[in-house]
């Protein structure tokens, strides 16, 4: 199934598909047109859809809604890693074939992404929101939970969604009831949440840094290289002015504790103050691998250290450092979008009443404010099509009352 990313109002041309008969089409608001990655938000849901398996081709109207070389190298990195196809008007999008390339580059690192931190293949325990397939109803349900109240489709349309995607034998096909079946259940007349949904903020799930993390008050060292590592680390934290509380060796080559694992704890739960590596060239396989690591663990907060020289950038080229941290912000971005339903608070009815209002106090008329409205992607009180200025007047009209 496709889904098409558009930033403000798309213009329909000849032979193109109108956008309101798509059932996965997301739009960016305009004001984000030449925003990073992090900040787009309708790229990441895009981009979340790919990742769960829902989606299986992006596409792009033009160009101009990727303006950034930077932004649109890592979007397409990011999609096509999974094995995903990114089309661009009527262009496939591919990897440079000249090593480097912008897009070369970002293919690469994001690859090595995901390469170490695959998503998860829902294991029990796991903590995976949904898996690749999602083929247990909790996980069903868990993803529409996200499609409706996260991405704002209605029952009927998920409905349909699951109609087209869902792979695995089902009693009865997917209607809306059977998606409301999934989501609540009753008991003595009062409805509740079948499963626990994880909810987070938009604004959390996209915040850098450690401090928010469960286990930020906590401060460990995590060293890498060979068998002096340990000892020349705990050279280097003797000498501080505050110790860290525990030091934990690291072997890159262990199976189930290694690269992969130190990555998970930097991510989710941030108790590590400082990754301290030895001799780099025995620990990575290659310098893509390096890069990839050490900016992870840079953009969560951690102190890298390298042959007890402290590590702030991770290239000479300014651009390439700009490439992989964005790319970083994005996946790290996408890895929260996996693991709960992510509420973005400028898609609430709350910020298109302010909105609204504020236009309407510039003195911009009903039909102007519905306009900008669209063009900012907020969605209407039903989660369905479009601003109009009859809409625009009861939606002021109710902020009036609630101001009574």
């Amino acid at each position: 199934m496709d889904i098409y990313y558009a930033v403000g109002s798309e213009e329909i041309g000849d032979g193109v598909e109108n956008p309101s008969t798509r059932m996965l089409r997301r739009q960016e608001a305009i004001s984000l047109s030449q925003a990073g990655a992090m900040e787009r938000i309708a790229l990441q849901e895009a981009i979340s859809l790919v990742r769960l398996g829902v989606a299986s081709h992006l596409r792009i109207p033009h160009e101009s809604h990727l303006k950034d070389a930077v932004t649109r190298a890592v979007a397409c990195a990011e999609t096509m890693a999974v094995g995903v196809p990114v089309t661009i008007g009527k262009e496939l999008v591919t990897a440079d074939r000249e090593p480097g390339g912008l897009q070369a580059l970002a293919c690469e690192a994001a690859r090595e992404r995901h390469r170490l931190l695959p998503p998860a293949a829902g294991a029990e325990g796991c903590r995976a929101y949904i898996s690749p397939g999602w083929p247990s109803d909790e996980e069903c349900a868990r993803l529409a939970h996200k499609l409706v109240y996260e991405m704002g489709y209605s029952q009927a349309n998920v409905a349909r969604i699951f109609e087209r995607v869902d792979g695995y034998e089902r009693p009865a096909m997917w209607t809306r009831q059977g998606i409301n079946r999934i989501l609540w259940e009753e008991c003595d007349g009062e409805k509740y949440p079948r499963y626990h949904y994880r909810e987070e903020s938009g604004a959390k799930s996209r915040r850098a840094g450690r401090l928010h993390l469960p286990a930020a008050y906590f401060n460990a060292m995590a060293v890498l290289g060979d068998e002096r590592a340990e000892a020349v680390a705990r050279g280097f934290d003797a000498a501080l002015t505050e110790p860290h509380h525990l030091v934990l060796p690291v072997d890159p080559r262990h199976p189930d504790r290694g690269l992969a694992w130190l990555l998970r704890l930097v991510m989710d739960h941030g108790g590590f103050r400082t990754l301290y590596v030895t001799g780099p060239d025995a620990v990575f396989s290659t310098p893509t691998q390096r890069r990839v690591v050490y900016d992870l663990a840079l953009f969560r907060g951690v102190q890298v250290v390298e042959d007890g020289t402290r590590i702030d950038a991770v290239d000479d080229n300014p651009r390439y450092n700009r490439l992989l941290r964005e790319g970083t912000e994005l996946f790290a971005a996408l890895w929260v979008r996996g693991n709960a339903t992510i509420v973005e608070e400028c898609r609430s009815l709350a910020h298109a009443r302010k909105t609204a209002a504020g236009l309407r106090s510039r003195g911009f008329s009903l039909r102007g404010i519905a306009a900008r409205l669209n063009e900012e992607a907020i969605p209407t009180p039903s989660g369905n099509g479009a601003w109009s200025a009859s809409a625009v007047k009861k939606l002021l009209g109710s902020e009036q009352e609630a101001d009574r």
